[in-house]
């Protein structure tokens, strides 16, 4: 770095600086763009003056390195010069001046080390470790592991099958029970009707058989009072007539003594004569009264029999 700074210093004399060297601001020209353009007393260099090169304008910089330390060196401005102050038309040089001191770009930071285990792992002259060999007894703790957990899974899966199955037997057998007595319903209503129905014929058998039992004493008395009050009404008109024939009573002994008791004095007129009838017969002459007691017995007789 010093021999790039002693190239643009040139050797100073030790001695007072020359007057003529000083730029009073009377004696600055006036401010351009280009702080060289324009006449200057300064124009020609002197070879004599070690403070000539100093106090000249700043030259046109020189192409820096591409490297980050690399440093931009400005000559420097004279004394008392305008030029380069701020807002002159050496700021833009002194700021680029500046620049060049510093590094132009920031060295970017060096990327972390991969770990050792990672740089190993990728690396292709490491081989991996080789995997560890399962001894015999842990491939036999393995396989009946395995073997364990395929049986409580089908034990689990059979356990569901099985339930499944259960409730589908269960409402099969409710369907069938269910089925099965709605029949038995229908086919008891049948055969309850059909005997109730043969046990009121029956009762109805019964009660006929015996109310006709009962009645047929009944009925033969009242017929027979009815045959005696009939038979009695006829002698009665027969032995009223003035020419009363001769009039015969055959039957029962106990309808005579009935048809006696019923004529009164009439019956001393009447011959009675007890038979081993059923029927009570009169006579009168040509005329014959038949009380047919033995023919209303004979129907009351097939009637019960039929009942």
């Amino acid at each position: 770095m010093d021999a790039v700074i002693a190239r643009y210093l040139p050797e100073i004399a030790s001695g007072p600086v020359p007057p003529q060297a000083v730029r009073l601001p009377a004696q600055a020209p006036a401010a351009s763009g280009n702080p060289s353009s324009g006449p200057s007393s300064f124009d020609t260099p002197s070879f004599d003056n070690p403070w000539a090169g100093l106090a000249r304008a700043p030259r046109a910089p020189l192409p820096v390195s591409e490297t980050p330390d690399a440093i931009r060196i400005e000559p420097a401005r004279a004394e008392g010069s305008l030029e380069g102050l701020p807002g002159g038309p050496l700021d833009a040089a002194r700021a680029e001046w500046l620049e060049g001191l510093l590094p132009r770009a920031a060295t970017p930071p060096a990327p972390a080390p991969p770990p050792p285990e990672a740089a190993i792992a990728a690396s292709p002259l490491v081989k991996p470790p080789a995997a560890k060999r399962e001894t015999p007894e842990e491939r036999a703790a393995l396989l009946a592991a395995a073997e364990e957990r395929g049986r409580q899974q089908g034990l689990a899966e059979a356990r569901e099958e099985a339930a499944v199955a259960r409730l589908h037997a269960a409402q099969a057998a409710e369907d069938r029970l269910a089925e099965a007595r709605r029949h038995w319903s229908a086919a008891e209503a049948d055969a309850l009707a059909d005997g109730f129905a043969a046990a009121l014929r029956a009762l109805d058998a019964t009660l006929s058989d015996r109310i006709a039992r009962l009645l047929v004493p009944v009925l033969t008395d009242a017929l027979r009072r009815q045959a005696v009050a009939e038979l009695s009404g006829a002698l009665a008109r027969l032995l009223a007539e003035p020419q009363a024939a001769h009039v015969r009573v055959s039957g029962p002994e106990d309808l005579l003594a009935a048809l006696a008791e019923r004529l009164g004095p009439l019956a001393a007129s009447v011959s009675f004569t007890a038979a081993e009838t059923a029927e009570v017969q009169v006579s009168a002459d040509q005329t014959v009264i038949d009380t047919q007691l033995g023919a209303w017995t004979r129907l009351i007789a097939a009637a019960v029999a039929e009942t």
